[in-house]
């Protein structure tokens, strides 16, 4: 039986590297919070997000976590970008028998009965991102980086897919946060030979880094960056002159036409600001409480156990998209799709899947043939 108020726990940095990702996260969640409120709540029980700011310091994800489990007495916690924060949460709500709603982008190679995944794993991103690259540019690839895990990993991931498909790791590149303008540049400049410059740069950096390519005028034109973590979000810190002109792969773009995606991004703006533009931080974010609430709906109880059983196999038609939780890996199957950045700060879709793709974190299949359609 549920009482008059939903506690949920939000953890997530308003504060620190991460801010400008993480604070777009946020944004989706509390949009979903006052929509579910605005309709009545979850059979007349009202969400109470209780929002903490760890600072983008991986302990004190962990500390924070525990808080909110113990002290704050929720069984649910949205939040975490890094994987180093996620995974310094991961054995917190594990012990605690809690649940994390994990609204990022990661590498893969994870699971755990306490985590729903909500973002995209390297089969639904790196793949479509770099057959896109080779039809489009080349096949000599410049790896730059945020020194995380997370990027590690991912250009692992990459560099195998390049060694086993004729292609070339130009160089491999990692930042450590904070990197000065003049040092990104040199990195830049030191890869004008390569066809594409796959980053993995993130937070406040990356704008850094879109500012630091717009001075090498030597690429300016012919070495697109490609990134797998730049999004509207990033985009809207950045100079118009400096934005335009580079590709993303994601399972949503603010720009979608779609009938849900319209009442979706109408929403957005009137919460945040006619000017705001809502990313896939947002929407995953934004669609992981929806699904929650669903749950909650269909076992009439916060209990975890319970929670998690009416999550497999849940279904959401979110903004950009049908979502469903794959029973076997509490990961999404999602559609990607492939932008090219403008300088309204939206991207214009170039590529699309022509369906959905399961996730497959441990990549078992390794399958490099996607199948999409080019959108003109």
């Amino acid at each position: 039986m549920l009482s008059d108020k939903v506690k949920i726990g939000v953890l997530l940095s308003q504060t620190g590297a991460m801010a400008v990702t993480e604070n777009a996260h946020l944004q989706g969640i509390l949009l979903a919070c006052e929509e579910i409120n605005g309709g009545g709540g979850i059979d007349g029980a009202f969400l109470e997000p209780i929002i903490l700011d760890p600072g983008g310091i991986d302990h004190r994800y962990a500390e924070l976590a525990t808080e909110l489990l113990l002290q704050h007495r929720v069984n649910t916690i949205f939040g975490c970008c890094l994987s180093s924060s996620r995974k310094a949460v991961l054995p917190v709500v594990e012990r605690f028998n809690g649940i994390l709603f994990y609204p990022s982008v990661y590498e893969g190679f994870e699971y755990s009965p306490n985590v729903i995944y909500g973002g995209a794993v390297p089969n639904q991103m790196i793949l479509p991102l770099l057959e896109y690259i080779y039809k489009n540019y080349g096949k000599r690839i410049a790896l730059i980086g945020s020194d995380t895990l997370y990027a590690r990993e991912i250009n692992r991931i990459v560099s195998e897919f390049l060694s086993s498909s004729d292609g070339v790791v130009v160089t491999e590149t990692y930042l450590p946060f904070g990197t000065p303008s003049k040092k990104m540049e040199m990195v830049l400049h030191s890869n004008s030979d390569a066809d594409a410059i796959l980053s993995t740069v993130v937070g406040e950096d990356s704008i850094a880094l879109y500012s630091a390519y717009a001075e090498v005028k030597m690429l300016d034109g012919k070495v697109p960056i490609a990134s797998l973590t730049t999004t509207e979000s990033e985009l809207a810190k950045m100079p118009p002159e400096t934005r335009a002109g580079h590709l993303s792969v994601a399972s949503y773009f603010g720009s979608m036409e779609t009938g849900p995606n319209k009442i979706f991004v109408g929403a957005f703006k009137k919460r945040f600001g006619a000017s705001s533009i809502p990313s896939v931080y947002s929407e995953v974010g934004y669609s992981l409480v929806h699904i929650f609430a669903n749950a909650v709906r269909l076992c009439g109880t916060t209990e975890t156990d319970q929670v998690l059983d009416a999550l497999s196999g849940a279904v959401f038609k979110g903004p950009g998209g049908d979502l469903f939780v794959d029973i076997d890996t509490n990961h999404f199957t999602l559609r990607p799709h492939v932008g090219r950045s403008t300088k309204d700060g939206n991207f214009e879709v170039v590529w699309k899947s022509s369906s959905v793709i399961r996730p497959d974190p441990y990549l078992v299949a390794y399958d490099r043939s996607i199948s999409g359609q080019l959108v003109e």
